[in-house]
This record gives C-alpha cells, structure tokens and sequence, in this order.
C-alpha cells in the first residue's frame, strides 16, 4: 500500500485529535476529520504538491469503467416542470411554458435559455416564482435563473457560475431539487503544480441579466472547516479529488451556495440519494480496494468505508429507511479482483451496511456484509430497487434469467426465466415491469412482487418489420390500486431505401395495466419521419400531469384523450421557433 500524503495526513489527524473535547459517556460517532481553517488545509495541499511531483491533474469522475448509464426516464423531471396551470420546458435550447388550464394547450412564453458564456442547459428546477436552468460551462457550472409569474410570462433574472469540477456524462445524474434548494455533485481533480490551490476551491460568482458572470469576482463557498479527509492513505498515482456537494437556495432573491466537500481518489461512480450523495472511489494501486463516501446534504460531516469489487452504476444503490446503504457490487473491471478478493468475472454480492458503520474511513467492510448472489456473467448488468425487492438482470442475452431478493437479507434470490433480455426494469406501482427487445418484437413483463416475487405476465407489441434499431424507455403513472397506464417512448429506425437516408419514427405507446395485465391504449405520433442518427434525437416523453395524457416529441407537443377504452389524439402544437416553421 502506498503512503502517499501519509505522513502530512497523520500530523493532521493528531492534530485534530487534540482539540476534540473529552466527554465521559458513550464516545460519538467517528466521521471523516474537518480541517481547523485555511492554513492547515493550504499546508495539507502544499504538502500533497510535493509528494505528487510532476505528475499532472487527471480526469475526476469515473477514470476506471465507462460513463455511468443514465436511467431511461431520467430526462423527464430534467426538462418538464409543472407550475400552476403551466408546464415549464426546457428543449432544444429553449426555455417554454404551455398553458394547459381549462381543456387548452397554448404557447405562452419561450426564451433563448442559454446564458452569457454557458454551453447548452441540461437540466431544470422551478420554486415558487423561479426557475433555474442548470448547464456546463468552462471551468465550472453555469446557472441562469428565471422569473414565472402566475400567466407563465418569464424574465431572465441572473447568472451564475459555480466553480466545483465537472460532472458525470449525464448532468441529470448529478442534479436534483429538494423542495427549493437545488443539490449538485460534481468532482474537482486538485492540480499539484498550480501555485495557488485554495484559489480553486469551490467558489460562486454572479452577474445581472445582460452580464457574463465571468467578469465578477469568485467567492469561496466551502471553507476549510467543511471539507474533510479521512484516515486512509491516498495513492498518489489516483491523483487528489476534491468532492463536493453543493446547496443553493433557489427560495432567495440572489443566489446563496453553499458546499461541503471530501479529499480523496477519483470516482468510479456516484450516487445521490434523498438524504446524502455515495461515491464510490476508483479501486487503490496496491489491493484493488476502494473507499466508499456518503456526503450528507444537510452540511453534516462526511463518513467512509474502505469495501471491494465496484457497482456497475448509480442504480445499484439503495438508502433505505432502515438506515442501511445497499450496493450490488461485482468485480472492479477487467482483471480486478471482486468483492470476495479474486478475479471472478461472475462474482455478484449485495453490500449491505449500517449507515453508522461509515465512520472515519479506516476501517473495511466485514465479510459478512456482503451477501453472495447468483453468479451473472453478463457485462450488460441492469438492476432497480423497488420497494423491498432488488431486481436485476442482463440487458444482452436474449432469455436470460431474472433476478429478484430481498435487500433486507430475509429469504434466499429468486430466479425468474424471461423470453427476453432485461433492458429496462422500473417500478410499475408496488410491482415490476421488466422490457426488453428480441426477434423483432418489444416484450413488457410484469412481475408480482409480494411475499414471493413472481412472473404474472407478458405483453408484446410487434415492431415495424423494417424496423433497423428501436430505442425505448418506460414511464408510470398510477390511477388506483392494481391499476394505472404506461407510456412507452419509441424511437425506430426505418432501413433506408435506396440512396435515401433511414427514417426515424418517434412515438409514444400508451398501455392500460389492470392487475398487471397490459393493453394498448394507443399512440401518439410525432408529424412526419426525421433523418439522420436518432442517437441524436431528444427522447420522446410520456407525461402524465393534472389528470391528462401529453407526449413531447421534438419541438411538438400533442395531447391525447380516452374514449371508449382508446387513446386518441385531440391536439397538438408546435414549439419550434417561428424562423424553423
């Protein structure tokens, strides 16, 4: 094991150690350390310089595997808000909001949503009267706030860049909103050989509408005493990451941030739960171990653990309200050791861990943590937690099996054969659905979750016979008990015809489930066929809001309406801007 920074960290550790308060009674729980104030933490960083040589910055976030795959319906809550009688867009650039009151769909207001110096905007929340559009931009984040009024008239307000690192492939992944604060991971690799370290730290500045917040000064948001280090050594080949968890109150006038932050090796893959965001460290030089992180959002300090193998993505974990974290882990990559400490390609566990074993970070998860699964040699994983139950399957192998356990340890995995590969598993109220595509056909399972878990039925929906690829998600609404309707987001790509190019087809497919039974609906379509790679292509989206059917396809929105037990279209309009008509 390398002793990188080991001896810049002990001095910190004993120093810290010294100033804690000797209290008699049970000790407290042990958690990451804080530095004291900007000095030890400028010594630490200067230290950690030195030690690094004239090894450069690398990547921050998931260096050792693949871009983390975002969930299918992880667009949805990104791009669409509600406010009042207004649905609030965010598509192709462009800031929307559609008047759905009183039986209509109307256009009210649509703005260039992005702001001066920001790259295009990813993702969206709306409190009370604002709404902040969040985006890349160099060096950092970009956040640009909105006015709504009550009619959904809009007014550009201010913008903002947060400077805190990069995020993952899918900004959707790193953002979420909790009531009207807005929460954002993102990861920061320390350069060694920048003079001037703390000038780096996590940092806001602003400009009013009109300005490019570029020329404000930056102001610090994550002062030494809320960022913290653990007592594991850190391998120098890794690099130093800084991972911060920022809050910003969207509820005030002017934009306040706040963050706290760990030091420590990049990450393989990150997760963020209601309460706290996990990341998961890319494995150590030496034993392949990695250390586990939870940063909770309420600004209390950090915990860790050192574990083994690696989760396959943001999807195998799971806080649960019994104060567990559960991660299903299998090996680390190509080579590395799984979680039992051999080079198993098939070996899977369920890590399950008692939130107040994530202490300081020098201690490792027991054996017994790690529940021994099935071997699954599939390199195309899917898992999701649904309610008590852990399903996962593989998205590759057509009639591989599926399988669902108890995360809470009580009774053995259950092994559920499926005539189709797993691309997608969601919860379709207090049970499943599993879909997947094969021989032309899309297959939407529906799997009974209840003392046992069980495969209730199997609807198929036949594809276009020339179709040449079909990309699809899976969104739920429930109406009642045992009963609710799906969406289901097509995209099939159509063979070109001679020197033509293939045509795309963009549909959504509405489904009826009725004590998990299946029955089409209908569908909407989107007006014409689009060329070109539908990869490109924004995701169609089923929504399903005040009691009404939408379904936003590119720059059209189009509402459908039941009568005698079919979907129809009743109308639709046009978002595109008036120069592309």
């Amino acid at each position: 094991m390398s002793h990188y920074l080991a001896a810049g960290l002990a001095l910190l550790l004993a120093a810290l150690a010294g100033c804690q308060p000797r209290a008699s009674g049970p000790a407290p729980q042990k958690t990451m350390h804080a530095f004291q104030d900007e000095a030890q933490l400028d010594a630490f960083l200067k230290d950690a310089a030195e030690q690094a040589g004239e090894r450069t910055a690398d990547a921050a976030v998931l260096p050792a595997s693949a871009p983390a795959r975002a969930p299918a319906d992880a667009g949805a809550s990104a791009v669409v808000r509600e406010h009042g009688r207004h649905l609030v867009l965010l598509r192709r650039g462009r800031l929307l909001t559609v008047d759905i009151g009183k039986d209509q769909l109307k256009l009210v207001a649509a703005l260039d949503a992005r702001a001066p110096g920001d790259e295009a905007q990813e993702a969206m929340a709306v409190a009370d009267g604002t709404v902040a559009l969040i985006g890349r931009r160099p060096g950092g984040t970009g956040i640009a706030l909105f006015d709504i009024d009550a009619a959904g008239r809009l007014r550009y307000r201010a913008s903002y860049q947060l400077r805190a690192g990069l995020h993952g492939a899918a900004m959707q992944e790193s953002v979420r909103q909790i009531g009207s604060k807005l929460v954002l991971y993102s990861a920061l690799a320390l350069d060694p050989l920048a003079s001037d370290q703390l000038a780096a730290l996590p940092a806001l500045r602003g400009a009013l509408a009109g300005a490019d917040p570029a020329a404000a000064p930056f102001t610090r948001i994550a002062p030494a005493t809320r960022i913290h280090v653990g007592e594991a050594p850190i391998d120098p080949d890794l690099g130093l990451v800084l991972h911060s968890v920022t809050v910003c109150d969207l509820a005030l006038r002017a934009l306040r941030c706040d963050a706290s932050a760990v030091l420590g090796p990049p990450a393989r893959t990150f997760h963020m739960a209601p309460e706290a965001v996990y990341v998961w460290s890319a494995p150590h030089k030496d034993d392949a171990g990695a250390s586990l992180y939870r940063i909770p959002l309420n600004g209390g300090a950090p915990g860790a653990i050192r574990v083994a193998g690696a989760p396959h993505a943001p999807s195998a974990f799971h806080e649960s309200a019994d104060g567990h974290v559960n991660v299903l882990v299998g090996p680390g990559g190509a080579g590395q050791p799984s979680w039992r400490g051999r080079a198993g390609a098939d070996d899977l566990a369920l890590l399950r861990l008692p939130l107040t074993a994530l202490s300081d970070g020098s201690e490792s998860a027991a054996p017994s943590s790690y529940r021994q699964l099935p071997a699954f040699a599939s390199q195309q994983l899917r898992s999701r937690y649904v309610g008590p139950w852990l399903l996962y399957g593989s998205a590759g192998d057509g009639g591989a099996p599926l399988y669902a356990l108890r995360w809470d340890g009580t009774g053995a995995p259950q092994r559920l054969d499926l005539a189709h590969p797993a691309e997608h598993i969601a919860p379709m109220g207090d049970d499943a659905v599993v879909t997947g595509q094969a021989q032309g056909e899309l297959s939407l399972s529906s799997v009974r979750l209840r003392q046992q878990a069980a495969l209730a039925n199997t609807h198929v929906h036949a594809l276009a016979e020339e179709s040449a690829g079909v990309r699809h998600g899976f969104h739920y609404t429930s109406q009642r008990p045992g009963q609710g309707m799906v969406g289901l987001p097509l995209v099939q790509t159509r063979e070109a015809q001679a020197a033509g190019e293939p045509e795309t087809v963009v549909s959504v497919l509405y489904l009826r489930n009725t004590a998990l039974k299946l029955r089409e609906l209908g569908t909407l379509k989107a007006q014409g066929g689009e060329g070109g790679d539908a990869a490109a292509l924004p995701p169609p989206l089923p929504l399903f809001v005040q009691g009404r059917v939408f379904a936003l396809m590119g720059d059209e929105l189009v509402e459908g309406k039941l009568k005698n037990g079919r979907l129809r279209e009743v109308r639709r309009i046009d978002l595109a801007p008036a120069s592309a008509q």
